[in-house]
């Protein structure tokens, strides 16, 4: 079996120590014998929430589909105008796991890089993401996509 090139566990922590899955953290650390790793420890953060992507697909997406439309004159399709925001704004590059140094297309001079799949988003991840689209659309064509309504909860003590 060869190694794993990363791996990615939720568990908590409990008196200073992880308190679920410890065995699959332990495997995982021993295919690795040998090398140097890099141990990332962060917060788990709520994915992406359904407000946030109805608001994504239903606003953002929708007006998107517009601006290309008028200013353009290309009609696309949502899985389209996704595909071009994600490829642009939601996006990884690819690193050389070996020496840390990102990979570069020679002839472009850019770096190689993969749209990340949105639903894997945090809920802060995501809000990111949609500014970057409002803040996109915004400096491309001068064109403001309306930001989400807050709903506001007041607590009376």
């Amino acid at each position: 079996m060869s190694n794993p090139r990363k791996i990615s566990v939720k568990t908590s922590v409990l008196n200073g120590k992880i308190s679920e899955h410890r065995q699959i953290v332990n495997d995982a650390i021993q295919s690795f014998e040998g090398k140097q790793i890099k141990v990332t420890v962060e917060r788990f953060y709520k994915k992406r929430t359904n407000k946030q992507n109805r608001y994504y697909w239903g606003v953002i997406i929708e007006h998107w589909m517009n601006i290309i439309k008028t200013e353009w004159g290309e009609i696309w399709s949502s899985d389209t105008m996704h595909e071009f925001l994600k490829t642009n704004l939601n996006y990884e590059e690819y690193v050389d796991t070996e020496t840390g140094e990102i990979f570069f297309n020679k002839q472009t001079g850019r770096p190689i890089t993969r749209p990340k799949s949105t639903t894997e988003n945090t809920t802060v991840d995501q809000e990111n993401y949609q500014e970057a689209c409002r803040q996109l659309a915004y400096s491309m064509f001068n064109y403001t996509i309306p930001v989400p309504e807050i709903d506001v909860e007041v607590k009376h003590e």
